[in-house]
Parts: C-alpha cells; sequence; structure tokens
C-alpha cells in the first residue's frame, strides 16, 4: 500500500509540472517544441522513480475474502427436561486470503471468531491452551458486558496442484468430502494431510477420490494413560453424473478408521461437549464407520418468484459402525427446493435424520442438531432451513430443529426446538 502512496503521489506532481510548462508556453516564454521535451523528460523520471510491485515475482494473486453473521439462537426444552429454555445472540467472523504462488503452489491463511472452553480449567492438565476454541464452530456469544473478544487461526495450509486432476494439501484445512452434518461439521477444519483426485471419464461423468490424514489428539507426556498419537483416516469415492439437461446425479462412498483411538483422552472428550457415546473411557466403542452418500437433481425451466432453472434434489446419507454390536447406525433423508447461490434466489430445505450413539464418532459432527443445546449422536429429528439470497453480499438463512434423544432413562423424554435466524454478509 506504501508504493501505491508514492506513485499517486508521483503521478500528482507530474500533472502539476505539466500545467505549470502549459502556462508558460501561453505566456510566450516557452515554444511549443521546447514545452513537449520538458514533458517527454518528465515522464521518463516518474517512470524511473515508480517503485516497483512489492510482492515477490512468484507471487502470482492475491484474495481477500470472508464473511460475517449474526445469529439468534434460541433452544426451547421439552417439559420433562430439566434444562431450561435459552436465548442467545451470536456472531461469527471469518477473514482471510489465499496467494496463488508460481510452480503451481497456494497459501491460505484464515482467522475466525470463537470461544474457549472453560470447562476444562479445572481439569488441571493444561489441556485448555493446548486445545483452543470449538473445532465446530467460530460462533461467539453476545456476552459479559461488553468484554472483547477472541480470535483463532482457522486455516492455514500450503496446497500444490501439479495437475488439473490432483491437488495435495498440509496444514489446517478445508475438508474435501462430500458429507452432511450427520458426519461432519460444515465448520470442521482437519489438520494434517489431504489429497483429492478428479477425473473426467467424458463430458457427462466424473470419478473423485478424496484422501485425508488427520492429527486428533498428540498424546506425548500423557499422564492418564499412553503415549501414543491419535490419528484419523478418511477415504471416500465421488461419482458425478449428467444424464440430460434437466437431470443430473452424484454418489459417493467412504470409510473412517482411527489409529489409536484408545487413546483419545477424557479431557479432549469433555472438551467436545458433544451428546453420545464417547471413543475412550467406560462404554466406549471402536468406531470404523462406512458411510453412503446420494443425490438425484431435475431441473425446472422455470419456478415461481425464481430466476432461471429450478433445481428439486433428493438426497440420503447412510453411515454404520461394524465395530458396534448395537445402536451402530444412522441416516438422512431430505429434499431441496431451489439455490441460493444466485442474488434474489431462494432455496428450502428438509432432512429428517436418525443418528444412533455409536454410529459415528460425535467428535465430527454437526454441534447444532441435538438435545440439551448440544449435538452429536443419540439423537433424532426434523430439521427444516429455509434461505433467500437477497442481495450480492447478503443473505439471510432461518433454521428450525425438532429433536429428541433416541435413548433416555425409563419415563423421561429429551426434546428440544432449537431455532436459527441468521443475518450473513459474505465478501
Amino acid at each position: 500500500m506504501a508504493s501505491l502512496g508514492v506513485l499517486a503521489t508521483l503521478q500528482a506532481n507530474a500533472q502539476t509540472s505539466d500545467a505549470l510548462i502549459e502556462k508558460l508556453v501561453s505566456k510566450g516564454i516557452l515554444t511549443t517544441s521546447e514545452a513537449q521535451e520538458l514533458k517527454t523528460e518528465a515522464a521518463r523520471d516518474v517512470k524511473s522513480t515508480a517503485p516497483t510491485n512489492s510482492f515477490p515475482a512468484w507471487v502470482n494473486n492475491f484474495k481477500i475474502g470472508g464473511d460475517f453473521r449474526a445469529r439468534y439462537d434460541g433452544s426451547f426444552q421439552d417439559e420433562s427436561n430439566p434444562l431450561p429454555n435459552r436465548d442467545r445472540f451470536r456472531y461469527r467472523l471469518r477473514i482471510g486470503t489465499t496467494i496463488q504462488l508460481s510452480d503451481h503452489f497456494e497459501l491460505g491463511v484464515r482467522v475466525g471468531s470463537g470461544e474457549i472452553n472453560n470447562g476444562l480449567t479445572a481439569a488441571g492438565t493444561g489441556i485448555l491452551g493446548s486445545l483452543g476454541g470449538s473445532p465446530f464452530s467460530n460462533n461467539s456469544t453476545f456476552n459479559g458486558d461488553g468484554s472483547k473478544k477472541f480470535l483463532f487461526v482457522d486455516l492455514a495450509y500450503a496446497k500444490w496442484t501439479p495437475a488439473p486432476w490432483v491437488a495435495i494439501e498440509a496444514g489446517k484445512m478445508s475438508s474435501p468430502f462430500w458429507m452432511t452434518g450427520m458426519l461432519l461439521d460444515a465448520d470442521y477444519t482437519p489438520e494434517g494431510l489431504q489429497e483429492r483426485f478428479a477425473y473426467d471419464l467424458n463430458q457427462s461423468h466424473s470419478l473423485g477420490l478424496n484422501l485425508g490424514q488427520y492429527v486428533i489428539q498428540e498424546n506425548f507426556g500423557n499422564s492418564g494413560g499412553n503415549a501414543n498419537d491419535v490419528y484419523l483416516f478418511i477415504n471416500q469415492v465421488d461419482w458425478k453424473a449428467k444424464w440430460s439437461s434437466k437431470i443430473t446425479s452424484r454418489a459417493a462412498a467412504g470409510v473412517m478408521n482411527f489409529a489409536h483411538q484408545e487413546d483419545i483422552s477424557t479431557d479432549l472428550e469433555r472438551f467436545l461437549g458433544q451428546n453420545g457415546t464417547p471413543a475412550s473411557g467406560a462404554g466406549s466403542v471402536n468406531f470404523n464407520p462406512y458411510f453412503l452418500r446420494g443425490e438425484l437433481t431435475y431441473a425446472l425451466d422455470n419456478f415461481v418468484a425464481y430466476k432461471g432453472a429450478f433445481p428439486i434434489t433428493l438426497g440420503g446419507e447412510y453411515v454404520n459402525n461394524p465395530a458396534a454390536d448395537n445402536d451402530n447406525s444412522g441416516y438422512s433423508l431430505g429434499i431441496t427446493f431451489g439455490s441460493n447461490k444466485t442474488k434474489g434466489n431462494w432455496q428450502l430445505t428438509y432432512n429428517y435424520k436418525e443418528i444412533q450413539s455409536s454410529a459415528t464418532w460425535h467428535g465430527l459432527n454437526d454441534d447444532d442438531f441435538g438435545f440439551g443445546a448440544r449435538g452429536g449422536t443419540d439423537v433424532r429429528g426434523h430439521d427444516v432451513v429455509a434461505s433467500w439470497h437477497i442481495l450480492n453480499p447478503f443473505t439471510i438463512n432461518l433454521r428450525y430443529m425438532n429433536t429428541e434423544q433416541i435413548n433416555n432413562a425409563p419415563g423421561v423424554t429429551t426434546a428440544q426446538n432449537r431455532v436459527f435466524l441468521d443475518l450473513l454478509w459474505a465478501f
């Protein structure tokens, strides 16, 4: 930015010199040819003095982007639930940059708002500082008499794309996997390595392969158990097809596997704060689920109050964890009308979900769809989202969830209605 200011100053000085020279010509002090020579010399001086680009030659492009979301979050409990109803006003801020480098490299950095889980302060293990903010959310609650809020590193990665069909990333990244929140929260940013491969079979069909090798917990010096580090491996095959100008489909299959899952600490489980079966301690099971997802879309030529072709999508997802003897499956079935990607258009989505307690590890999935104002597993219910892209930077979203705990104590029901109203500005 400083170099741009210097350049502007030089150009302004050159314009002032031109005006002075013209004045001298009008008074007969200079001839026209003499004036032109002076202007040429002045332009040459500006060009030689102007600063060069402040970025190195191997920086090809520099982009800044992000979003700000204001949210009302209301949780309304069943009468038999001892928890009180809750109203929260929250915000989410994310801002970052991607830098395109030569030789097919990209660097990405993003910071985001969030909150530290204060529930770990009594653990006495020092793990609070190493865990930081929630892995599921950048939300920060209006609270504490206008107290200052936190910013966290949300993304920090390097990506190499040596060919159009392959991308290799290292760091803290956005997930490449095609999953719903039943398996992976949309805000979860895994840490480690991941590889993406995509191949176009023809103009209508393409195959993709997504691989992830992620660090879940580094356990050196763990006083409560073994020092084995915990890793997660996810592999998914993805098939996209276009059957006609109106009909498209997508289908995917994948599997998750842990290394040293038994060494996930109880402190990490407490930090996550999700409902469902823990991966460590009493009652834990192994988690190596396989999962399937599919969608079929038909596009109408037009629809009321909608610009362009109107897509209708039927979709479903299924997960099964063969390592658990019971409560080991989950599914999501739904339909989507429209799309909110274009200014002026809207989208309406309905899903019914059932996520049994040992179907998938609650350290990864949606932290909103649940009970007791928490997400996770051992939950079923309805999920409705309405969205309207009013202006290019501005979208309004309304989400309603009617959920209940699957496994309850005799005579007790744990049900919840939850409402989000989001105002989103993106750039």
